[in-house]
C-alpha cells in the first residue's frame, strides 16, 4: 500500500494519500514501524503537493526521517530529505533546506538511486534559485534533467524543463527560457500530463509578463487557469490570480484586479503563503492607488511591510550568512596552524593547504552567495530610476562596501555605504549596517534623522561608549531620500564622509555637497546631528554617491586615481547612458589599475533624472 502511494503521488495525489493513510492505519493496528514511518513519509509528500498546512507535514516529514536515521535505512532517508528541503524552501528557510539537499545528495550517491538523486538535484537548484544564484541553479537542473533522461523518467524530464526554462526567464534571457518552456509543454503534452502542464503555461505567462507582453501574459494565465479546471490545484490558483491582478494594474483597470485579489487573499491565507500575501498586499495598495482611494492603499501598504519584514526576517538570513562567514573564519585559522607545522612535515602541510584553500574560498563563495540575496537587487533602483546604474566590485569575494535600497509609494530611499575593511570582517559589518538602516527607516523618514538613528544603532550593536579597549569599527555613508509627492522631483541627501556628487544638465562641473565630517559608529556621539541639504532635480540631472575605493585604486605609475582624476572621468561620459557609464567605468577600472591587484570594495551608483 505504502508503494503504491509513492507511486501515485503525482499522477493521483488525492488517491495517493488515502492509500497513505490507510497503510497508516494498519501498520499501526499491528505495530510495524517501518511501515508507520513510510506512510507518514508519503503523507507528508503528498500534504506538500496538495499545498496543505505546513505543520502536518513538517512532522509527518520529520518524524520518518528520525525512524529512518535510527534504522540506517537510506532510501527512506533520501526520500524524506528531499520533501523536506521542498518544505523549507516553500517556507523561506533557505538555509535549512540546503542542509537537508546536502545530506541527501551523500546519501544518494552512496547507494546510486538515481530516481531519488535526480529528485534532490532539482530541490536544490530550486533552493538556489530562490536566492537568485542562477548559474548553480541551471547547474542543479541540468544534472538532475541529464539523470531523468538516462533512467528513463520523462515526467520528471518535463519537470526538469520547467525549471530550466524559469530560470533562464529569471536570468533575462528569455530566448532559451522560451525554447525550454515549449520543450516541456510538448512533452507533458506528448505525455498527457494534465496535472503538470498548466504549470509549464503558468511559466510561459510570466516570462510574457517579463517581456512586458501583457495581453500575451494574460492568454496563458487564462490557459492554465482551464486546465486546472477548478482550481484543484491551490498554488496554481494563485499565481493565475495574481497574474490576472497584474495584467488588471498594467490595463488601469483596478475593480478587476480588487476582484481577483481577494479571491487570491482568501488561498494565500489558507496556505500560510505569506511571501505572496505580502506581494498581494502590495497589489492591492496599488491598484487602491489607481482608483484613488488613499486610505485602502495606505492600509495595505502598511500590511505589506509588516509582511515583508516578518518574511525577510535579519536574523534567519544573518544567522545563514554568520553561519557561513565564520566557517570561513575558522578554515582560515586551520590554514594559519597548518602553515606553523611546515618545517615538520614541509609536504604534508603544503597539501593539506592547498586542499583548505579550496575549502575556505567554497565557504566564502557561498558567503557571497548569501550576501547578494539579502542585498537588494539593482533592478529595484530602476524602478524609480530607470536610467541609472549601481556598479559593485568588491575586492575580496565578500565586500564591506554594500548599497541599499528602500521604496515607499512615492518615495525611494538609496545608500551608498562604505564599511571598516573589506573581505569577511567588511562583510559582518555590512550585514550589520543593512539590518540597522532598516531599522532606522522605521523609527523616522527624514535622511539625518536616519543616519542619527543609524549611528545610535551601530554604536549599541557594537558595544561602543567610548571606553578603552572598544572596537572604532563603522561605516561611511552617502544617503539619498528621492520623493515626487509635491509634484516635484525632490532630492534630500545627508551623508557621513561621503559626498553628493551633482552634475546638472547645463552645467559645465561637477558640484559637490559636502557630508557632515564624523562616520557611522566608533568615536561618533550618540546625538550626532547630520545635516540634511534639499535639492529640486530637473529632467537630465545626473546625481552620483560612491565609496572611496574607485578613487583610492593604484593604478598606472603606482599613483592613486584621486578624486579630481575622477570627477574628470564622470564629466567625460555625460553623455552616455546610464547603463553605458556603469560598463565604462567597469572598463575603466579595470585599465587604469593594469596588474596592480585591488586595493579596495568598489561601489559607484548613478542616477539621470
Amino acid at each position: 500500500m505504502n508503494e503504491q502511494a509513492w507511486s501515485w503521488r503525482y499522477s493521483d495525489t488525492s488517491k495517493a494519500l488515502e492509500q497513505a493513510k490507510q497503510a497508516h492505519k494498519q501498520s499501526e493496528v499491528i505495530g510495524y514501524e517501518r511501515g508507520v514511518a513510510y506512510a507518514r513519509l508519503y503523507e507528508g509528500v503528498c500534504a506538500f503537493l496538495r499545498s496543505q498546512e505546513q505543520d502536518s507535514m513538517l512532522l509527518d516529514l520529520t518524524a520518518s526521517l528520525h525512524y529512518f536515521d535510527h534504522t540506517h535505512e537510506a532510501l527512506g532517508q533520501l526520500r524524506a530529505l528531499n520533501y523536506l528541503g521542498n518544505v523549507y524552501d516553500t517556507y523561506g528557510q533557505y538555509d535549512k533546506g540546503l542542509e537537508a539537499c546536502q545530506r541527501g545528495l551523500k546519501i544518494g550517491e552512496s547507494i546510486g538511486n538515481q530516481e531519488g538523486l535526480g529528485d534532490i538535484l532539482s530541490t536544490t537548484g530550486t533552493i538556489y534559485f530562490r536566492i537568485a544564484d542562477y548559474d548553480h541553479a541551471l547547474e542543479s537542473y541540468q544534472k538532475s534533467m541529464r539523470i531523468r533522461e538516462s533512467i528513463p523518467d520523462l515526467k520528471a524530464v518535463a519537470s526538469s524543463l520547467n525549471m530550466i526554462a524559469r530560470t533562464y526567464t529569471a536570468k533575462g534571457d528569455f530566448k532559451n527560457g522560451l525554447d525550454y518552456y515549449w520543450k516541456s509543454i510538448n512533452l507533458r503534452e506528448e505525455l498527457k500530463e494534465m496535472g503538470a502542464l498548466p504549470w509549464s503555461y503558468l511559466g510561459l505567462a510570466s516570462l510574457y509578463e517579463k517581456q512586458q507582453d501583457p495581453e500575451k501574459a494574460l492568454f496563458y494565465y487564462q490557459h492554465c487557469q482551464t486546465l486546472n479546471t477548478g482550481d484543484k490545484d491551490k498554488r496554481l490558483a494563485l499565481y493565475c490570480l495574481l497574474g490576472f491582478a497584474n495584467h488588471a494594474l498594467a490595463m488601469s483597470d483596478p475593480e478587476q484586479g480588487i476582484e481577483k485579489l481577494e479571491k487570491a487573499k482568501q488561498i494565500a491565507d489558507a496556505l500560510q503563503a505569506k511571501p505572496l500575501l505580502y506581494e498581494i498586499h502590495s497589489l492591492f495598495s496599488a491598484l487602491y492607488e489607481q482608483q484613488g482611494n488613499a486610505k485602502e492603499a495606505l492600509n495595505h501598504f502598511r500590511a505589506f511591510h509588516a509582511l515583508k519584514e516578518e518574511v525577510l526576517n535579519a536574523e534567519s538570513g544573518n544567522r545563514l550568512k554568520n553561519q557561513q562567514i565564520a566557517f570561513a573564519v575558522e578554515r582560515s585559522e586551520q590554514e594559519a596552524e597548518i602553515h606553523r607545522l611546515k618545517n615538520v612535515e614541509l609536504k604534508s602541510a603544503y597539501d593539506s593547504i592547498e586542499e583548505k584553500n579550496k575549502d575556505i574560498t567554497a565557504s566564502i563563495n557561498y558567503a557571497q552567495r548569501i550576501q547578494q540575496a539579502i542585498l537588494p537587487r539593482p533592478g529595484m533602483l530602476q524602478k524609480t530610476a530607470p536610467d541609472s546604474f549601481i556598479f559593485f566590485q568588491p575586492k575580496d569575494i565578500v565586500s564591506g562596501d554594500f548599497y541599499w535600497i528602500d521604496q515607499r509609494e512615492d518615495a525611494c530611499y538609496l545608500a551608498a555605504v562604505d564599511c571598516t575593511g573589506h573581505g569577511v570582517p567588511g562583510a559582518f559589518m555590512s550585514m550589520l549596517g543593512y539590518e540597522k538602516l532598516n531599522e532606522a527607516l522605521m523609527k523616522s523618514r527624514k535622511a539625518g534623522e536616519i543616519l542619527r538613528q543609524l549611528n545610535q544603532g551601530m554604536k549599541k550593536a557594537l558595544g561602543q561608549s567610548g571606553q578603552e579597549g572598544e572596537t572604532r569599527d563603522g561605516m561611511d555613508i552617502a544617503l539619498l531620500h528621492l520623493s515626487s509627492a509635491s509634484g516635484k522631483t525632490m532630492l534630500y541627501y545627508a551623508g557621513a564622509n561621503r559626498p553628493l556628487w551633482i552634475l546638472r544638465k547645463e552645467a559645465l562641473a561637477m558640484e559637490e555637497i559636502k557630508a557632515t565630517k564624523v562616520a557611522i559608529g566608533g568615536y561618533t556621539p550618540d546625538e550626532q546631528q547630520f545635516e540634511t541639504h534639499s535639492f529640486e532635480m530637473k529632467a537630465g540631472d545626473i546625481v552620483y554617491v560612491f565609496s572611496d575605493g574607485y578613487s583610492d585604486q593604484f593604478g598606472k605609475g603606482g599613483k592613486k586615481l584621486k578624486s579630481s582624476k575622477w570627477k574628470e572621468v564622470l564629466l567625460s561620459i555625460r553623455n552616455l547612458s546610464m547603463k553605458e557609464q556603469g560598463t565604462f567605468l567597469a572598463n575603466y577600472l579595470k585599465e587604469w589599475k593594469e596588474e596592480q591587484e585591488q586595493t579596495d570594495d568598489v561601489l559607484v551608483i548613478g542616477i539621470r533624472f
